[in-house]
């Protein structure tokens, strides 16, 4: 088992389809690692519904552990519809941050509930455990995982993750709004040395500058926080829904001259070196 992270979905704010979208893919937000003990999730967009595909394959059952990087609707979207929730066998952990100003406990209860969902968070038989990331310590251990997490600006708070396992260390900062000149120097030493960094660029430089404040970096700002993080490789994620292969092309070349070791995000991207 290679334990390395795949990429289950790429796309920001809604799900895409078509021919424009299939080189990298129109499922929203989430990734997975699937090692000897567990598997993790980060986040539960449409993508979601590719590792339960993964989930129904293994030999036997492991223990679930899914971690939100904040509840917009493109990273809940797949929850409702995660198949090992209707598993009475299955065994799963829910984690967020609990300094979050709303209770996120409530805000993914009331998603999944009625009028939303016919079947309500808990109403089914599997082993479920609602728990806060704890706020007294810099990481902890899932099951053989290293797992940290920073803090990062994005409209109703947000958290990057950075996961080490099998010496490989892989960054996710799916939502985060950084500009070019202005990068918390705490970020890129949160990021120091990743083989991995998974990195917001739904606007392009110069759509940034119409949207300034609405949450979201550009890959010009992820090329410099891989140069000034010492970053392995950098992939570009969260792409804008109506952004389309070809458009993803011409931001990949552009970004590789700034960054050589820049890469595109799509459904099945294994990150492993």
């Amino acid at each position: 088992m290679s334990s390395a992270i795949t990429i289950q979905g790429a796309r920001g704010t809604i799900p895409e389809c078509g021919k424009s979208f299939l080189k990298y893919g129109g499922n929203t937000t989430c990734y997975s690692m699937i090692t000897e003990k567990s598997v993790i999730i980060i986040d539960a967009g449409t993508g979601i519904s590719r590792v339960a595909a993964e989930i129904a394959k293994l030999p036997k059952k492991l223990p679930i552990t899914l971690l939100f990087t904040h509840f917009h609707m493109d990273h809940v979207v797949g929850f409702p519809c995660f198949d090992p929730l209707y598993d009475k066998n299955a065994s799963i952990t829910i984690m967020a941050d609990p300094r979050r100003r709303d209770n996120w406990e409530h805000t993914l209860q009331a998603f999944m509930d009625k009028p939303y969902w016919p079947v309500g968070l808990g109403d089914t038989d599997i082993k479920m455990n609602l728990k806060d990331i704890p706020v007294s310590r810099d990481a902890m251990d899932v099951l053989g995982t290293r797992i940290s997490w920073f803090k990062v600006p994005h409209p109703q708070q947000c958290l990057a993750y950075r996961i080490e396992k099998n010496n490989t260390t892989t960054v996710i900062a799916t939502d985060v709004e950084y500009s070019y000149d202005n990068i918390d120097p705490a970020f890129i030493n949160f990021c120091q040395g990743a083989d991995f960094l998974v990195f917001d660029a739904q606007f392009t430089p110069e759509e940034y500058k119409k949207h300034k404040g609405w949450g979201h970096s550009t890959w010009h700002t992820g090329t410099r926080i891989a140069a000034c993080a010492g970053i392995g490789r950098l992939i570009l994620t969260h792409h804008s829904p109506k952004r389309t292969d070809s458009a993803l092309n011409k931001i990949l070349r552009e970004a590789k001259n700034e960054f050589s070791r820049t890469y595109i995000a799509h459904e099945g991207m294994k990150l492993q070196k």
